[in-house]
């Protein structure tokens, strides 16, 4: 199958941290929604939190999915952040929110659990490894039963060799990685060759980029950074072939600037990545229906 545009909620996460008159999911559809019909963009992926949700009861959830539906919204769903740490009184009370979480994705329709890494104190690479292997297990465990998978992402702690030795020791089908396409400038990995490297393990994707400025990697729009983009969509691209959806959720994270900063950043990804999948995904469709 064939790529789809999306847009990370916490594209907006410093609105979203000021003080708010209705629920941050709303708010998120409401601009999400508004990125679609400016660069018509449809059906646009969408990916947020069951923590933005204001509740979890299965008549809200349908008709949220109702309502995301109706405005061409296909949702991704953040289940929650896994504790590695030493300390199960810390590490087993946000696994079990996740597992718990799985259920809301589900019903929202969606086929993959995002999830992210905490970290404690005092553990090794190794440690953290092998907590990440037994924490996923439990956590996959649970998604199997909604046929579900569940992903984590790439950031600033375990790298491409790292996440390859977690999903050997796991060899379950269903666990995989969201790619987010700046961290791995994080680590010194060359983006290009980290995603190859991750294809078989890839779900998902957050295209994102940065740029260095006084040792701090700073998020600016797609394409205006240091991630040279064009092969490494193309190889995203190829990856989505083997999927039966693959959503390419393009993400800001600004670190200053106001409410309009934030809107207008989303507003030039979104404005890139319309341009690159007009002259790609687009055409080359267009060019296979006109030999069918």
């Amino acid at each position: 199958m064939t790529v789809t545009l999306g847009v990370l909620g916490d594209s907006y996460r410093r609105q979203l941290r000021r003080p708010l008159d209705r629920p941050p999911i709303d708010i998120i559809i409401d601009k999400v929604a508004a990125i679609a019909d400016e660069f018509a963009l449809q059906p646009l992926g969408i990916d947020f939190g069951v923590g933005q949700l204001p509740q979890t009861d299965a008549a809200y959830l349908d008709d949220l999915r109702g309502r995301l539906a109706a405005r061409g919204l296909l949702p991704t769903v953040i289940i929650g952040s896994l504790m590695l740490h030493a300390d199960r009184e810390m590490s087993e009370p946000p696994l079990e929110r996740a597992i718990a979480n799985l259920e809301a994705a589900h019903r929202l329709g969606s086929p993959i659990g995002l999830f992210y890494f905490g970290y404690g104190g005092r553990v090794t690479r190794e440690g953290r490894i092998r907590l990440a292997v037994e924490q996923i297990g439990r956590l996959a465990a649970a998604a199997a039963g909604y046929g579900m998978l569940v992903t984590t992402e790439n950031y600033d702690y375990f790298t491409s060799d790292d996440f390859l030795e977690i999903f050997r020791r796991l060899d379950r089908p269903n666990v995989g990685l969201h790619n987010d396409t700046g961290n791995w400038l994080l680590l010194d990995e060359d983006p290009l060759a980290a995603t190859k490297t991750m294809a078989p393990y890839t779900y998902h994707a957050h295209v994102r980029d940065y740029a260095l400025r006084d040792g701090v990697f700073t998020s600016v729009p797609i394409g205006q950074g240091a991630v040279d983009f064009p092969p490494l969509l193309d190889e995203l691209t190829r990856i989505a072939e083997g999927r039966e959806r693959f959503v390419l959720a393009m993400e800001m994270d600004l670190d200053t600037g106001s409410e309009a900063d934030e809107d207008a950043a989303v507003r030039q990804c979104a404005r890139y990545m319309a341009d690159w999948y007009g002259r790609t995904i687009r055409s080359s469709a267009a060019r296979a229906a006109s030999v069918a």
